[in-house]
């Protein structure tokens, strides 16, 4: 493509650009919020920095650990001890230098952190208190949140869940999904892990975000448990004895 080679951006975008209906300005304007660096949200930030957003924070209060380094490929040996959010920017910088793409890392714990001005908002943490924050956050603020989850014991199923009160009015909030008044939740909070859970996740988390941004998303909710070999897109209804829910203003 001639254009591609005059114009470093273009050429680094290339093969996304050739998908007829992506809209790269649309694209360009987003300012984009993951919260949590570890397994699913690792792989997440490999998935979504080459799609030329303006904006990507990162913000993890974890430091870098050697077990994390066997499926959280952002890392590296250098990394141990760093924390996760500032070692992650670090290595989305070091291959978007093509993108006008800003990344920031944060260090901090979002239960107590102000979050960043964002368009959207990825939840990949691993605590119930940290998914209440951003929920209400989302909510309040409008925002579209997307959260993603391991199971509890073996990580060997997830689910990917966006709350969007624009686009899925009558969807489920994560609090209709998982009940965010117990300290301890089964879904979403990984006590083991092995390496493809967290991709499969991440993988499936882009692939909506990009849907639902040129508004061609019809499901707000993924499961899949790769011990019985089932995955599934469906849309997940909102729960009228939601207590999230019952609070918003319709």
């Amino acid at each position: 493509m001639s254009s591609s080679s005059s114009d470093p951006e273009l050429a680094f975008l290339d093969r996304t650009l050739r998908i007829p209906w992506f809209d790269r300005k649309r694209m360009k304007r987003l300012r984009v919020t993951v919260v949590g660096a570890g397994n699913t949200g690792s792989q997440l930030l490999l998935q979504i920095s080459g799609l030329g957003l303006r904006e990507i924070k990162i913000i993890d209060r974890d430091i870098v650990e050697l077990s994390n380094l066997q499926r959280q490929m952002v890392y590296s040996e250098a990394d141990i001890g760093e924390p996760k959010a500032t070692a992650a920017a670090d290595f989305l910088k070091s291959r978007l230098g093509y993108l006008s793409t800003r990344v920031e890392g944060i260090a901090a714990d979002v239960r107590f952190a102000e979050l960043p001005e964002s368009d959207y908002i990825f939840s990949c943490v691993d605590n119930v208190s940290a998914r209440r924050v951003l929920l209400r956050h989302c909510l309040e603020k409008r925002i579209p949140l997307m959260d993603t989850g391991l199971e509890f014991y073996e990580s060997q199923a997830g689910h990917v869940l966006l709350v969007d009160r624009e686009t899925f009015p009558d969807g489920a909030c994560l609090n209709c999904y998982m009940d965010l008044s117990r300290e301890i939740a089964t879904g979403g909070c990984i006590a083991a892990g092995i390496t493809y859970s967290g991709g499969v996740v991440a993988s499936v988390a882009a692939g909506m975000f990009v849907q639902h941004i040129h508004g061609r998303l019809k499901r707000n909710f993924f499961f899949t448990d790769l011990n019985s070999c089932t995955a599934e897109f469906m849309f997940l209804k909102r729960r009228e004895s939601c207590r999230m829910c019952c609070k918003e203003k319709r």
